[in-house]
């Protein structure tokens, strides 16, 4: 019994520590839609769901580090084809790694919200991708702190704990924001317009994702993490102001009454 309790009390406190902070930024978003809520069981569902892709984009991630010497022959010769700078090993796979995590997330949310009689109004878009986002946040900060944990880490663990509620969590919500910010404002227009903004949107997100990977590798020290961090914190206040411009987006294709 005790051996059974010793091995739960690790992944029960990991579990805590990871989705305890993300449904308090959950809890934030979903004030910005408080005059039109979302129905509370597809918001928990496009979160489980945020959640539960991240089992389905690590063995992609794993696999794309298992093909890196392949992927590279193949950038290193359209960069002589093309007759461009090859980039480096690290920032290609930042790419790969952050484009499989954004599209998840799209993925999620395609699958479980968008075909929903509920999924309406443009700003829907923001506050669906924001979810899964968060749910995929909250199992991946719920596996490294389960690693910390398993490693032995004490304050490891509150240090770590507080720097991904603050950075890697705010990155995910960037991100998610700005594919929903894209999808919000080609709500109202035809499907390949649709596509082209996400398309966009998934682009922009993935190479800002790539960028923070990259700049925390290269980061040193608190200091430095924290300079990364910034901008996005910065960034949150722009999707607020960005939120209550999207609520005001008409459909142009709805009848005026008198």
């Amino acid at each position: 019994m005790a051996e059974t309790v010793f091995s739960i009390e690790p992944l029960l406190i990991a579990f805590a520590g990871g989705v305890l902070p993300a449904l308090v930024w959950l809890w934030f978003w979903l004030r910005q839609d408080h005059e039109n809520p979302e129905p509370r069981g597809l918001v928990a569902l496009s979160f489980a769901a945020g959640m539960a892709v991240v089992f389905f984009v690590l063995p992609v991630q794993k696999f794309i580090v298992e093909a890196m010497p392949f992927i590279m022959n193949g950038v290193d010769l359209l960069a002589a084809q093309f007759t461009f700078i090859s980039p480096s090993g690290d920032t290609v796979q930042a790419v790969l790694w952050s484009f499989t995590e954004e599209f998840g997330i799209f993925a999620t949310v395609f699958l479980v919200a968008y075909h929903s009689k509920h999924f309406d109004e443009p700003v829907d878009a923001i506050i669906y991708l924001i979810t899964a986002a968060l749910g995929f946040a909250a199992m991946e900060n719920t596996l490294y702190l389960l690693k910390d944990l398993m490693n032995g880490g004490g304050m490891l663990i509150l240090f770590d704990s507080n720097l991904r509620f603050i950075g890697a969590t705010t990155l995910h919500i960037v991100s998610a924001a700005i594919l929903g910010i894209a999808f919000a404002f080609a709500f109202h227009s035809k499907f390949w317009i649709q596509f082209i903004a996400g398309a966009i949107g998934i682009t922009v997100a993935t190479l800002l994702h790539a960028h923070f990977n990259l700049s925390i590798m290269n980061a040193y020290g608190t200091s430095g993490t924290l300079a990364v961090f910034a901008p996005f914190w910065g960034a949150i206040v722009g999707i607020i102001i960005l939120i209550q411009i999207v609520k005001r987006i008409k459909n142009p294709n709805e009848k005026i009454t008198i």
